[in-house]
């Protein structure tokens, strides 16, 4: 059967689904290729390098991962109905992905410092998702001193993050249950 996608399309696709289930530095481009079907003058005329083809990755990640989000969120009428469907969101994606967790930080974890363009993609990330949350808290404590929203955006955004890597320690979304119950007791608590 001949695939109906390009090249590109089947590098990207393969390599994501390779990063993510069995990590970035145990996957190799042969690899990559060899379940891609595709030949090694395909990945450097499209990508270049392997870093260059992880930057795509998480690029790719943040788009879908915002785009989840989005349609959970923007089910939701109230700035902090919103704001727990980040938390609902988060427990169909991790149970959906077999706990294996945050693709932003796993890939920091095995790349540290060494690839500045991924390490930006990474910190690029979590920083629109902690704004993307804060906008919420801000709207349902409207009215809230902004030294006091900002804290309470920080703390919801930091037990969120901490959920992510719990519930893959544990195999379990308790912890995004409990950061999910937590964020609507700080929050209904001040409005």
């Amino acid at each position: 059967m001949i695939s109906k996608t390009g090249p590109r399309e089947r590098i990207l696709e393969t390599a994501s689904r390779l990063f993510y289930s069995q990590g970035y530095n145990n996957t190799g481009i042969n690899q990559i290729l060899a379940e891609a079907n595709v030949a090694k003058a395909s990945l450097y005329q499209h990508f270049g390098s392997k870093d260059e083809l992880g930057v795509f990755y998480l690029k790719t990640g943040r788009q879908e991962w915002f785009s989840g989000m989005d349609q959970w969120t923007n089910a939701k009428k109230t700035p902090v109905q919103k704001l727990l469907a980040c938390f609902d969101f988060l427990e169909y994606a991790l149970q959906k992905d077999d706990y294996l967790g945050c693709k932003f930080i796993n890939m920091l974890s095995e790349i540290g410092s060494t690839s500045p363009l991924m390490l930006r993609e990474i910190v690029e990330h979590k920083g629109k998702l902690r704004q993307y949350m804060k906008n919420f808290v801000e709207k349902a404590l409207d009215g809230t001193p902004e030294e006091e929203t900002e804290m309470m955006g920080d703390a919801i955004y930091l037990m969120f993050e901490g959920a992510i890597v719990e519930s893959k320690i544990y195999r379990n979304t308790w912890p995004v249950k409990k950061a999910r119950r937590m964020t609507e007791i700080l929050v209904k608590g001040n409005e």
